[in-house]
């Protein structure tokens, strides 16, 4: 079943919508952008949504007439849920290398609600890997035994939440439907990053990120911009300056120190970044780790490093079509591994 044939065919009105929303990464933004669409697309009204910062919400997403309220207010989230019958975690590798005590409290939040409260459970277009941790795991089963349904992104999702659960079936991630949405309607929210990031002249997006391994990621960045003083990059940080602040910080000396770079560190719709990439894709190359930056790359037709620092970033790669011996793991990134790659962009 696909998630289009899942939201159409399943009343998921009078639902609370959960997932890592509000933390301003583009990922998860983009997956809440883009569920909101199909939602309202099959008119499903009465929808909250649990959201870290409300008051940004507007800044990265429309208004479909859903309203979002504040996950941080446990008893917020306990009444919002009381009041609704359904509950959708919407997207992301939650239960993979970048799980955390919240996921796993969620995790127990959903057994809870399905057998306690009587709720409906669905997880839609979701990923669980075995790079995840111990409590990852045992999240995973709560979760996995809480849902009505499970529609899981790829194979090794499949595999683990099938054991789980005969209610699960496969489909891909929910950002690959962005094909079935207006973006028209979009077109003030690209005028608005283009005057950010003029599209002039051919350049390289990198977008910088936090790892909960260390790696030379940012010194190879930071290498890269010093040794093609006459290649335009852009450095994007895809996340709130307040949650990643070392990323922000390097930002800004880099683009201090050298004239070629440009920044993207303010909030901004994530399809209307799908939609520069799209407008753009002959003057772009995208240099990064995240999940939904190489996704939005690979539908926008943008030349992309297929870096790989998570078992869901393989699994993507290996959907597109690229071997195992072509992915290159973050830990291991070398500044020539991106050089090659710039030089192949600017020669073809």
């Amino acid at each position: 079943m696909t998630i289009p044939q899942f939201l159409k065919q399943t009343n998921l009105s009078n639902s609370v919508l959960l997932g890592y929303y509000g933390g301003g990464n583009y990922g998860d933004e983009l997956l809440l952008e883009v569920l909101q669409n199909l939602l309202s697309m099959q008119g499903r009204t009465a929808i909250s949504i649990a959201y870290q910062h409300p008051e940004n919400f507007r800044v990265m997403h429309k208004d479909f007439g859903y309203k979002p309220f504040n996950i941080h207010s446990k008893l917020t989230l306990l009444r919002t849920t009381l009041k609704h019958k359904n509950i959708i975690i919407g997207g992301g590798g939650l239960w993979g290398v970048d799980m955390n005590s919240n996921t796993f409290m969620l995790s127990i939040f959903l057994f809870v609600a399905r057998f306690l409260l009587g709720k409906r459970v669905y997880l839609v277009g979701v990923g669980y890997y075995n790079s995840t941790t111990r409590l990852g795991h045992l999240g995973a089963w709560f979760a996995g035994h809480a849902a009505n349904h499970i529609i899981v992104r790829d194979d090794e999702s499949f595999a683990n939440f099938s054991k789980l659960s005969k209610a699960t079936t496969q489909d891909k991630d929910i950002a690959f439907y962005i094909s079935e949405l207006n973006l028209k309607t979009y077109a003030d929210e690209l005028k608005d990053l283009e005057k950010i990031l003029p599209a002039d002249k051919p350049a390289v997006f990198i977008a910088l990120r936090r790892f909960r391994h260390p790696n030379d990621f940012s010194k190879v960045v930071g290498e890269l911009i010093a040794a093609n003083s006459k290649i335009n990059f852009v450095l994007a940080l895809l996340e709130l300056e307040t949650v990643d602040r070392g990323s922000a910080a390097q930002i800004m000396s880099l683009k201090k120190k050298h004239r070629n770079v440009r920044s993207l560190t303010s909030p901004c719709n994530p399809l209307a970044l799908y939609a520069y990439f799209h407008k753009h894709k002959r003057k772009l190359a995208v240099i990064a780790p995240q999940f939904h930056l190489i996704l939005t790359a690979h539908l926008a037709g943008v030349p992309f490093m297929p870096i790989v620092y998570d078992n869901k970033v393989s699994q993507l790669l290996s959907m597109f079509g690229v071997s195992e011996d072509r992915q290159l793991a973050v830990g291991y990134l070398t500044t020539a591994d991106a050089q090659i790659f710039i030089d192949q962009f600017f020669k073809g």
